[in-house]
């Protein structure tokens, strides 16, 4: 009997919480909106009430900050500045004692007279205490973006088609396919190379990567760095002559 009540009490519990998780979540989203809102003017009173004084913060910038660093660092933008962020996107899973958000923050700024726009990601842990919800971590980053490309045609993209190897077992070719140019790889879908700038192409919808096909003494292509994160892959050039490419299935 016993077991049969405790499994109706689970079952009774978990329904109740998931009946109260869309007001937890508009409670919760209510009070990001608000905390975004906070910080271009610096409403430090904002902060306040909603953090947890046991607040853990990780910045975009990879910093950890206690409350008290926070609060500190919290002032109104500078003359010429100004800007607001939305929230959007915003997702909420209610564990009772405690629960986890995640969100995109849609930054739009003005820096005197320039429009800048970015966008991250937010994920929040809140607890419930007895004065209402606190939050007790908060972790942003910036979410990547394609950069612009750069309209000037020169250097030719002829200069960058060839045949090239990473070692002995991995090779891929870069072609002219119209005004851009393609990475193929045995087994991968070609893969668009966009000018940046100069010598450095991006593939759109990886901002994250770059190609930086390198010169040598005589302006020649050599090879290129595949950098990820700050770290390169080197790929060297063996040959300018690219097979024909594959008939369409």
């Amino acid at each position: 009997m016993w077991k049969w009540l405790s499994a109706g009490v689970l079952a009774l519990t978990v329904a109740v919480r998931l009946a109260a998780a869309p007001d937890t979540a508009e409670e919760l989203r209510h009070a990001t909106q608000q905390l975004m809102d906070a910080t271009a003017p610096a409403e430090r009173a904002v902060w306040e009430h909603w953090t947890d004084p046991a607040l853990t913060y990780v910045s975009e910038d990879n910093e950890v900050k206690d409350r008290a660093q926070l609060l500190a660092e919290l002032t109104p933008l500078p003359p010429g500045y100004s800007g607001w962020i939305t929230v959007e996107e915003f997702r909420c899973r209610d564990f009772g004692a405690f629960a986890v958000t995640t969100y995109i923050l849609d930054e739009h700024e003005s820096v005197e007279g320039h429009a800048l726009r970015t966008r991250y990601r937010g994920s929040d842990s809140w607890r419930r205490t007895g004065a209402g919800w606190r939050v007790v971590a908060m972790q942003v980053y910036a979410i990547p973006q394609d950069p612009p490309v750069e309209a000037a045609a020169h250097p030719p993209l002829t200069d960058y088609q060839g045949l090239y190897s990473l070692s002995g077992h991995t090779s891929q070719v870069v072609r002219v396919a119209g005004d851009q140019l393609l990475a193929e790889r045995p087994g991968r879908a070609p893969q668009p190379l966009l000018r940046e700038s100069g010598d450095v192409f991006f593939t759109p919808g990886r901002p994250r990567t770059r190609r930086i096909f390198v010169r040598g003494a005589d302006g020649a292509v050599q090879g290129f760095a595949d950098r990820r994160e700050g770290s390169d892959l080197t790929w060297q050039k063996l040959s300018p002559t690219v097979p024909a490419p594959s008939p369409a299935p």
